[in-house]
């Protein structure tokens, strides 16, 4: 499992980056991390199903095991409902039976990610119609709205 990889192998020829494995099970810390850790504290990773929220569940797993963490650990996984590949959950199920972690999975009580985008274009369309706003604001995520009380 410890294979070293070349990228020049898969990438195109104008590459000269080659991964030599030197760093493939580093975790990086800050000191603060490192103090919560020695003090057992939990650790929580947030999972999609998707290969990098998995290697780096694997990652993270394999350093607490190498430094002795025994506090708790969990992997959540949030339902974006209809517009979630199909996958996603029992990927999420197959990989806290793997590392034998507990699997917290939330979802929006007031539905999921669309049905989000679809109130917010339609109150969107309130808005214009009657005229109390002259800006749209967009349906979907955007990183100027992630404190905006969600409608």
């Amino acid at each position: 499992m410890n294979a070293i990889v070349s990228l020049a192998e898969i990438a195109p020829a104008q590459s000269s980056f080659v991964y030599d494995g030197s760093q493939a099970h580093a975790v990086a810390l800050t000191p603060e991390v490192e103090d919560m850790l020695r003090a057992n504290c939990v650790v929580a990773i947030g999972v999609s199903g998707g290969k990098d929220s998995v290697a780096c569940a694997l990652a993270v797993a394999r350093h607490l095991d190498n430094i002795g963490h025994a506090g708790p650990r969990l992997l959540v996984h949030s339902d974006l409902g209809e517009i979630e590949w199909n996958d996603s959950l029992p990927s999420c199920e197959r990989l806290a039976l793997h590392l034998g972690w507990e699997l917290v999975v939330v979802k929006r009580a007031a539905g999921d990610l669309i049905s989000r985008w679809r109130g917010r274009w339609a109150n969107n369309v309130e808005r214009y119609r009657n005229l109390s706003c002259v800006k749209l604001t967009l349906p979907w995520s955007t990183p100027s709205i992630v404190s905006a009380p969600a409608s």
